[in-house]
């Protein structure tokens, strides 16, 4: 018996429209979802981004001050950090590691931690300056690395084993190394879609093993509360 094509029935404009609606709200809520999982992601990215690459670039500092040379003689010069807001600079001698070159890869290097604009830059970078010939009669250029960039700010601090200071020069101190230096690095963080970039600051004590405030705590009274 043949089936009465009467009897079929059809989806109403009601139903049509109702299901439609059903639809384009599951649709709008499904990407809502997933803008806000996006954004979020996009937020934790830049704040996680600066305060790595700021402890990657203390790291950097903190190896070479722990292997900071004591003044004495033509291979160990001076000590000196100088203050200059935003941007102090340190100048001093050490063993750590520098790039290598064709010749005259001394062990003993002259070391420089500052922050300016490099060319090519919009923004300061946190820069250090290694050169590894100290015996040239005219002293060569020395080899730069950029540590981390959206540099707002980068000061120091000196302790001598009883206060701390902004500046040190070690042919005013006996020609001795500071006991520790204190880092404050400011970073800027970029600017995120529906968030601002604003700064974070990140500060480091690192004490100087071949200080001899360092190693005396008959004369570094705070050595104690030094990490």
């Amino acid at each position: 018996m043949m089936a009465n094509h009467s009897d079929r029935r059809g989806f109403t404009l009601i139903e049509v429209t109702l299901a439609g609606a059903i639809v384009a709200v599951l649709a709008g809520a499904l990407f809502a979802a997933m803008r806000t999982a996006t954004l979020s992601a996009s937020h934790a990215t830049a704040s996680v981004i600066p305060a790595r690459q700021a402890e990657l670039a203390l790291d950097f500092v903190r190896q070479d001050l722990q292997n900071a040379q004591a003044p004495g003689g033509l291979f160990a010069g001076n000590f000196e950090g100088y203050s200059s807001a935003p941007f102090d600079d340190l100048q001093f001698y050490g063993t750590s590691n520098g790039p290598q070159h064709p010749d005259s890869n001394g062990e003993i290097k002259q070391i420089e931690i500052t922050a300016y604009t490099p060319a090519g830059s919009n923004t300061p970078c946190l820069v250090r300056r290694v050169m590894r010939n100290l015996t040239a009669q005219t002293p060569p250029n020395p080899d730069e690395e950029i540590l981390c960039r959206n540099v707002a700010g980068f000061s120091l601090q000196y302790f001598n084993g009883s206060t701390w200071a902004t500046t040190w020069d070690s042919t005013q101190q006996d020609s001795t190394i500071p006991a520790a230096v204190q880092i404050t690095l400011q970073l800027n963080n970029p600017a995120t879609k529906g968030g601002a970039g604003g700064s974070r600051t990140y500060e480091r004590i690192i004490t100087l093993s071949c200080s001899t405030a360092a190693q005396d705590p008959t004369v570094n009274t705070g050595i104690g509360g030094l990490p």
